[in-house]
């Protein structure tokens, strides 16, 4: 689920819908509880206390202990916190504002298969925000965020490809069906998903 920030961003003649914002947690846990599993290295109830302070649920609301605890769980590889981070480093939000520590955040956790990270890039790559314009690799992103059932991806990669040239909509299906491949022989190789990797490429 996600809910909050929000960055809406645009195309020549298409409007993009909203770029997912951050992410929440599923189930709230008693604070003390999640406080000591966070504090444990937990990176689930890191993600999860860092909801709650950007949120003031339970706690005084508090944007840069959100941002540290995000921080905490995406360098340990939650896609979840890498995503929160990105929009944190694109919006300014208890970060200073950097849209290449947005983008490096935004990459980790489309490689993770997260689908909002992916749906974003695909319109950063489209517009050209914080990366050179590339309808290919727009396209890509797009379409893997799609894959997984991302409505808003799904609809703009229908609006997306009218502009494009046929041999770029070929390259930029190659190289999704390329990633995917490679994400599937990664995860085969390490035996199967952790706990904070998605299940399938592309799922929200």
């Amino acid at each position: 689920m996600r809910a909050g920030l929000s960055a809406a961003l645009l195309i020549a003649s298409v409007t993009l819908l909203p770029v997912s914002a951050i992410a929440q947690p599923l189930a709230e846990p008693d604070l003390p509880t999640l406080q000591a599993s966070a504090q444990g290295g937990d990176s689930a109830a890191q993600f999860d206390l860092g909801n709650r302070f950007l949120y003031g649920t339970g706690v005084i609301a508090d944007e840069f202990e959100a941002a540290r605890w995000f921080r905490l769980a995406a360098d340990q590889g939650n896609n979840n916190a890498q995503y929160n981070l990105g929009v944190m480093y694109m919006q300014g939000t208890g970060v200073l504002a950097d849209m290449n520590e947005a983008l490096r955040w935004f990459l980790s956790a489309a490689n993770l298969g997260d689908a909002p990270a992916q749906f974003t890039l695909a319109t950063l790559y489209a517009n050209g925000r914080g990366v050179d314009k590339n309808p290919v690799m727009a396209h890509m992103w797009f379409t893997l965020a799609a894959s997984g059932g991302h409505r808003a991806a799904a609809a703009n990669l229908v609006l997306y490809q009218e502009m494009m040239m046929d041999t770029d909509i070929v390259e930029a299906q190659r190289l999704a069906n390329e990633w995917i491949q490679n994400f599937n022989d990664t995860r085969a190789a390490q035996g199967g998903l952790d706990d904070n990797a998605v299940a399938n490429p592309g799922t929200p």
